[in-house]
């Protein structure tokens, strides 16, 4: 089980577990539990780890991006930031707490299969590295509200590939009836790349 445990956690003379220099009992009684505590040296290893493995075995051109669903605080964004990461937000609060983090907008890819107008002009405002685009309606929207601030917003498609998982169904995002992304199989991609082509307000980069 050590591998599970964070990388500078031990046991103190006492028996008391540490993580970090911090006593766990301790942050217990002053805190209460549940108590979640994050290691900031396997953080930055795990990182690093992620983009050393990827450089090593893919020779070009590579992002390794933290996905905030998974948790996000100023704190965290601010060490993802140093460690070269880029990072996954899929709602307007998500960015604010990214960019009060100090996370560069540059290196944010904006997510989400249920974006408002709002949202998108908050990303567009903030000059978020990619919209990762999800439907036609978000499609048509985006250009329309990027042509209105004069300028073209960077975007990727989210395509669905038609792949199933064997995972369990209400994870499985990929196969040919998920609501996420445009099919391929169905020809939505095909007819997606060409209107993001078309319009005057996007700029298709993958």
């Amino acid at each position: 089980m050590n591998h599970l445990w964070p990388l500078s956690s031990a046991l103190d003379q006492s028996g008391d577990l540490r993580i970090g220099d911090a006593s766990v009992m301790r942050l217990v009684a002053e805190h209460g539990t549940p108590l979640y505590l994050y290691d900031e040296l396997t953080l930055r290893e795990r990182a690093r780890e992620y983009r050393r493995e990827l450089g090593r075995v893919y020779e070009g051109s590579s992002q390794v991006a933290y996905a905030s669903k998974a948790y996000l605080c100023a704190a965290l964004a601010g060490l993802f930031a140093a460690e070269g990461l880029d990072l996954d937000v899929v709602s307007a609060g998500e960015l604010q707490v990214a960019l009060a983090g100090g996370f560069p907008a540059s290196r944010i890819h904006f997510h989400g299969n249920n974006k408002s107008a709002d949202e998108l002009r908050e990303a567009l405002a903030a000059g978020v590295g990619r919209v990762v685009v999800d439907n036609f309606r978000e499609l048509a929207l985006l250009d329309e509200l990027a042509q209105a601030l004069g300028r073209r917003a960077d975007i990727w498609l989210r395509l669905a590939p038609g792949v199933r998982a064997h995972t369990h169904s209400h994870i499985q995002t990929g196969q040919e009836d998920t609501k996420f992304g445009f099919s391929i199989a169905h020809g939505q991609a095909g007819e997606a790349v060409a209107l993001a082509l078309r319009a005057r307000g996007l700029r298709l980069l993958g």
